[in-house]
């Protein structure tokens, strides 16, 4: 039997890795009851060990971004309260635009409508140090982010 393949097949997903350069990921527990989704900037909880989706508060601790998991035992792109989380500290990561970009800008999350941009930073647009557009792209599109977690990593919004 001949294998099929999709002539549509999308080079990368939200939260998955870009390419196979050099990277770092590690592990927090899901705090929040609200689902976190994939490609989402995260912030320390405040139990032991856990995180949460960052907000717009300025100073805030980025941890890194979330990584989409193969292994959840339910349907969906988000984790859940208790989930083991992976957090992207270094590399490329696909994330969800809200609004066309360009590459090599500064990449911000928007907290309210929770996708990327490269809009100004404001009350509810967070700039994430260390992130920025690895192509240019369209609001609706995967795009991808290359992130260097900076030490300190504390975020700023207007």
């Amino acid at each position: 039997m001949a294998l099929t393949f999709r002539n549509s097949l999308a080079a990368f997903q939200v939260g998955c890795r870009v390419n196979m350069e050099e990277w770092n990921t590690f592990t927090r527990t899901a705090e929040a009851a609200a689902s976190l989704g994939f490609g989402t900037p995260v912030m320390p909880g405040t139990g032991a060990h856990t995180c949460i989706e960052l907000d717009a508060t300025t100073g805030r601790n980025v941890l890194g971004i979330t990584e989409a998991s193969l292994t959840l035992p339910r349907p969906g792109d988000n984790y859940a309260q208790y989930d083991n989380v992976g957090i992207c500290e270094s590399g490329v990561i696909g994330v969800l635009l809200g609004a066309n970009v360009t590459k090599g800008a500064q990449a911000r999350w928007n907290t309210t409508n929770k996708t990327w941009t490269g809009a100004a930073q404001s009350a509810t647009v967070v700039t994430i140090p260390g992130a920025q557009f690895e192509e240019d792209g369209s609001s609706g599109a995967v795009g991808a982010v290359r992130y260097r977690r900076p030490v300190p990593s504390l975020s700023v919004s207007g």
